[in-house]
């Protein structure tokens, strides 16, 4: 007698050879050949075209389209044409009514009552002010101090140290520096003045001019150039 066959939930059994997906895997190689046939040989490229240009379109009186529009605005209100239409009316009846509230309940004003003087009781014999009273000091008057002029000399010319100075022009403002470029002469003379940085007063400028030509420099060999700038300030005290 032969033992019964067992039963499984799952077979397990090899079957034999399925040809479903090869056949699936040759179908869709060829559906993938001919797509790209038809999308990419035998349809154009698509080729992206640009925006168009801004352009502004003139209208001419001498065309013959163009005089027919420009006839008919002539005759007619411009405006029409490109202002858009306005209706006064339609804009009392869309728009809420509002009152307020204040315009019809009346305001009472009051009455501005007049001060009354302060009331000051008697002054206490024994307060602070009374035994110890405070001394003002004077305060004195602060004077404005003033500054002398004074002249500063590059040290391209201290070889050529002025040996006679003539007396420093002043200013009665506030005034900016003014600076020279100057060229002494082998006597010692200042023959070239340029003017490289303005004080913004002319006179002052002219002044430092002067003043520089008139001073007396010591006699060198060759000829020196340097900057020469002039502070300005008040008669010393």
């Amino acid at each position: 007698m032969s033992p019964p066959e067992a039963h499984f939930i799952f077979d397990w059994r090899k079957g034999g050879w399925d040809y479903r997906l090869p056949v699936l895997i040759a179908v869709s190689f060829f559906a993938h050949i001919f797509c790209f046939y038809i999308f990419h040989v035998v349809y154009p490229t698509t080729t992206s075209l640009l925006p168009p240009s801004a352009q502004v379109t003139v209208l001419d009186p001498n065309r013959r389209q163009d005089k027919g529009l420009l006839d008919w605005v002539a005759m007619n209100d411009p405006a029409k044409v490109s202002a858009p239409g306005f209706d006064s009316s339609l804009v009392g009846r869309i728009a809420p009514r509002y009152k307020p509230t204040y315009s019809s309940l009346p305001v009472e004003l009051r009455r501005l009552e007049p001060a009354e003087p302060e009331k000051r009781g008697m002054p206490s014999l024994f307060s602070a002010e009374t035994l110890l009273p405070m001394r003002v000091q004077p305060q004195e008057e602060a004077t404005p101090k003033t500054f002398p002029t004074r002249c500063q000399v590059a040290s391209t010319l201290q070889s050529r140290a002025p040996v006679d100075w003539p007396v420093l022009p002043t200013s009665s403002t506030l005034s900016n520096p003014t600076s020279l470029f100057v060229g002494v002469s082998p006597e010692g003379a200042a023959d070239y003045v340029f003017l490289m940085r303005s004080s913004e007063n002319i006179s002052l400028d002219q002044g430092a001019e002067d003043f520089i030509r008139k001073v007396k420099f010591k006699p060198g060999p060759n000829r020196n150039w340097g900057m020469v700038t002039l502070h300005w300030g008040g008669n010393p005290p």
